[in-house]
């Protein structure tokens, strides 16, 4: 039974760069019980796509939905952190912000008053697009932030990307962040015990400095009351971004899905969602989509969630109508 502190895995990357594939692989391999670990999962959407991905049967996982936890969901994340805090059964909480958190924001958050003496933030980990660095969409200002704010980078997708490309983007990685650990990657598989920081000698207290070097002594109130008036749909901020939730409620023409995913306008950045097929409707099958990059894949379903069928499209000032009007022509028709 834990009687320190709550230590805290901070994960963080942007949009597609590969979060749910590491923690996926991370639970899958890791030697740490399940059953004493939690994850609280912040997706950008009204959709929690990554929850269901992660849902384990002895797994503490909790989600958050609706709003980034560095500016609209802050109070949510605190009190969730809270509570798994209180809980002396669980040793190890993982917490997977939303593409576009803002780390300073996150890291605040986390060591303000409310968490201060309960929590200790043990690594926090930022997964690299090595494909997509930096990244093609205006939002690289927040990418460029969460490089700054990691002691642990996994440089994730080397697969898409020869030599010296890789050279190119570590060398940037290191001119940002000089201090942090750069670990390559594929498909988010590395070492687990690297990744939760097993056998760490000296642990992270909120209060205190974080690994990457930068000074988080802030006045809470002051910062709070001033840092998170910003949404991420505000035409001003550089990772300006909006999202679309798109109802699958029948199965689809495979034809037809990709004929849809053709005709989306180049402002969809990332897609994800869950989706049945008419040809295999008792198969559910889940869709990630980043820039031009598309993959479907059978869910395998350890728990039985209540899976909401559908696609999160997220992106620049999306253009709504537009996409509603090609998604009732195609995909939201019904099957006949």
């Amino acid at each position: 039974m834990r009687t320190e502190p709550l230590p805290i895995l901070l994960l963080t990357g942007f949009l597609g760069s590969g979060k749910t594939s590491t923690l996926q692989h991370w639970l899958a391999e890791t030697d740490v019980p399940l059953k004493r670990t939690a994850v609280i999962i912040n997706d950008f959407g009204t959709v929690n796509v990554d929850a269901a991905l992660l849902a384990r049967r002895q797994l503490a996982l909790r989600s958050i939905t609706g709003g980034c936890v560095c500016c609209q969901s802050f109070e949510d994340l605190v009190e969730q952190v809270g509570t798994v805090a209180d809980n002396p059964e669980i040793d190890l909480l993982w917490i997977e912000t939303s593409g576009l958190a803002d780390p300073e924001e996150v890291f605040d958050h986390l060591s303000g008053p409310e968490l201060q003496t309960r929590t200790v933030i043990r690594r926090l980990i930022l997964v690299v697009d090595g494909s997509d660095f930096p990244c093609s969409w205006r939002g690289r200002a927040v990418q460029e932030e969460q490089v700054r704010y990691a002691d642990l980078i996994l440089l994730n997708k080397t697969d898409r990307i020869d030599a010296h490309a890789r050279q190119r983007v570590e060398i940037t990685l290191r001119q940002l962040n000089p201090s942090a650990q750069i670990v390559t990657a594929q498909h988010g598989k590395v070492d687990p015990a690297l990744l939760s920081g097993e056998g760490t000698s000296t642990l992270i207290p909120a209060s205190q400095e974080c690994g990457c070097g930068h000074d988080h002594h802030h006045d809470h109130e002051h910062h709070h009351e001033h840092g998170h008036h910003h949404e991420h749909d505000d035409e001003d901020l550089p990772h300006a971004a909006s999202t679309l939730f798109l109802p699958l409620n029948s199965p689809v023409e495979r034809a037809v899905f990709q004929r849809f995913l053709g005709s989306l306008p180049t402002s969809v950045f990332r897609a994800k969602g869950f989706i049945r097929f008419t040809d295999s409707p008792a198969q559910l099958q889940t869709f990630q989509k980043v820039r031009d990059q598309a993959e479907l894949l059978v869910l395998p379903l350890e728990t039985e969630p209540d899976i909401t069928t559908g696609l999160v499209l997220i992106g620049p000032h999306l253009d709504e109508q537009r996409i509603r009007e090609l998604a009732e022509a195609s995909i939201l028709s019904p099957v006949s």
